[in-house]
């Protein structure tokens, strides 16, 4: 393959960072950008060197080699339908859907080449991370017994920027409960989950909640705790703690420098990093060159198109038991 033929849906701020990596890639030729929003899609365009077409003109180009998702969350199966009809591999974002029954419906038609869909899960490629996991796979901290996961957003949108979306579990959560299932190689058995609205009570005017307490129980026994939220007045707050029975492997906050100022008064540090394009500037471009080189090389991609499944089956279950106030079983994703 002289040149990787690529297709990209949406023109916002997660495409655009898609966008930006792909065409820092000199394998890839980004020819076409897919958004109702034309001046977004033309703007987008432009600035990488694409075309702003629509979707039945993308998807009847048989040169195309790869289509990337990054449209609005509602939109994603309907794409992952059509791409299924094509011999191209496909990067979406998370999740596939929001409705588990839409889901299945859409991996049934993407049957055999579920190694072909990558799920945007960036965490995965994120190198503090994956040293965390390398440590655990190692052994250098024994049996894994607890986790401790902290993901908290700096602000909190306003109440009408937050009506039509799918929520904190499982828009945001879904991060947490996929890098569960990666760092320690294990699926969760059952979890329960508290809800409230504690930063912004109106939220709850439009079915939303704003902190959230996850705890989950492993398979394989470990005990994890996920703490979500949309304000961290600091920062973005993004740490990791893992404790095994010879030991314990943590990543705190990236911040914005090194620099520790001392002196007689205290000692003072610098905050983390605002938010996720910065924090996870670097995973983003890992992940895409990942999917890249997978395309190329038409390897299977990691994670797949049942990491997402499995990630969606744990948000699900995660509501069920936000809305019980009951600990619940997560289904298998098999």
């Amino acid at each position: 393959m002289t040149k990787l033929h690529a297709c990209l849906f949406g023109a916002g701020e997660m495409a655009t960072i898609h966008a930006r990596n792909l065409i820092s890639d000199p394998r890839v030729d980004l020819r076409y950008i897919v958004d109702p929003a034309t001046d977004r899609a033309e703007a987008l365009a432009r600035a990488c060197n694409a075309r702003a077409v629509s979707a039945d003109e993308a998807f009847a180009d048989p040169d195309i080699d790869a289509y990337l998702i990054a449209s609005p969350p509602r939109s994603h199966a309907d794409y992952l339908d059509r791409a299924a009809a094509t011999r191209a591999y496909v990067f979406c974002e998370k999740p596939i859907d929001h409705d588990i029954a839409r889901i299945r419906a859409c991996m049934a038609r993407l049957k055999g080449r579920e190694d072909r869909v990558q799920l945007g899960f960036n965490r995965r490629f994120d190198a503090h991370f994956l040293r965390l996991k390398q440590a655990i796979a190692a052994g250098q901290i024994g049996r894994v017994e607890q986790v401790l996961i902290i993901s908290r957003d700096p602000e909190a949108p306003e109440v009408a920027g937050f009506i039509h979306s799918s929520g904190l579990l499982k828009e945001t959560a879904i991060h947490d409960f996929d890098l569960i299932r990666w760092l320690l190689e294990d699926e969760p058995a059952e979890l329960y989950v508290m809800a409230d609205a504690l930063i912004n009570p109106a939220y709850l005017t439009v079915g939303q909640i704003d902190t959230t307490t996850t705890t989950l129980r492993m398979a394989k026994g470990t005990h994890v705790t996920v703490l979500n939220s949309l304000r961290a007045s600091f920062g973005y707050d993004q740490r990791i703690e893992v404790l095994g029975a010879l030991g314990q492997v943590s990543v705190g906050n990236v911040v914005e420098s090194q620099m520790v100022l001392s002196t007689a008064a205290g000692i003072r540090s610098e905050k983390p990093l605002w938010n996720y394009p910065q924090r996870y500037a670097a995973a983003y471009r890992a992940e895409i060159l990942s999917f890249v080189d997978c395309v190329v090389h038409r390897r299977p991609v990691t994670p797949n198109a049942f990491d997402g499944l499995w990630a969606s089956l744990i948000s699900e279950a995660a509501i069920l038991s936000m809305t019980s106030h009951a600990p619940v079983r997560v289904e298998a994703a098999g």
